[in-house]
């Protein structure tokens, strides 16, 4: 275990290990650009965690954007951090097309009191300034919640902002210590929901997450 939950970025002192000799240099590259990792689910049955980024073809940038599986050892994080929150994406220029969905989910996100973070194709394009977004890009977020009360509150939050948003909302809610869960399968009130960490992805009891 490390403490790191998924969708965490992380910032290395050395590169990362790919697969093949090609994601070994593109991971290379990424990390002398001074740019950080998101952790995912760990592969492998040592110590080393599960990276990922996702690049663009400066030559073809009509293409879609590259996602590369890494790896590292713990040891080599210098420095992590949550996704960034809502505000920082709308700073995106490609969000400027958004605005007004955007503005709303950050007024109705406020009101409610849930703190709303962002992975995926509109963190990268936030991150990188480059092209991750296209129009039927989803906004992929993630809400940390306290219990079962607290999920339910946050999943029926998104599914009714969704309704007025010019665009779709995926995603997870986090429960700290645990994994996360799709929120959209949270909403359905099924016994067991599919839990995923940066250790494990099994099927759980409702009941066990709060």
């Amino acid at each position: 275990m490390t403490g790191l939950r998924r969708h965490t970025l992380v910032w290395l002192s050395q590169a990362p290990g790919a697969e093949t000799a090609d994601d070994r240099t593109r991971a290379a590259i990424w990390h002398t650009a001074g740019r950080p990792f998101v952790v995912t689910r760990r592969r492998t049955d040592g110590n080393e965690i599960g990276l990922g980024f996702c690049t663009t073809d400066p030559f073809h940038p009509e293409l879609r954007p590259r996602r590369v599986a890494a790896l590292t050892d713990p040891a080599h994080i210098v420095r992590h951090a949550r996704p960034p929150g809502l505000e920082e994406i709308t700073r995106c220029p490609a969000a400027t097309a958004q605005t007004h969905s955007f503005s709303r989910l950050i007024s109705a996100a406020a009101r409610a009191s849930h703190d709303i973070h962002v992975y995926g194709s509109w963190m990268w394009q936030a991150l990188t300034g480059e092209r991750h977004v296209h129009e039927a890009s989803d906004l992929d977020v993630v809400i940390d919640v306290a219990g079962l009360d607290a999920a339910d509150d946050a999943a029926a939050f998104l599914a009714r902002e969704e309704q007025e948003l010019a665009f779709r909302i995926d995603g997870e809610l986090s429960f700290p210590g645990l994994g996360e869960v799709q929120w959209r399968e949270f909403l359905q009130d099924r016994n067991e929901v599919l839990l995923k960490s940066v250790d494990t992805l099994k099927l759980v009891p409702r009941t066990q997450l709060g």
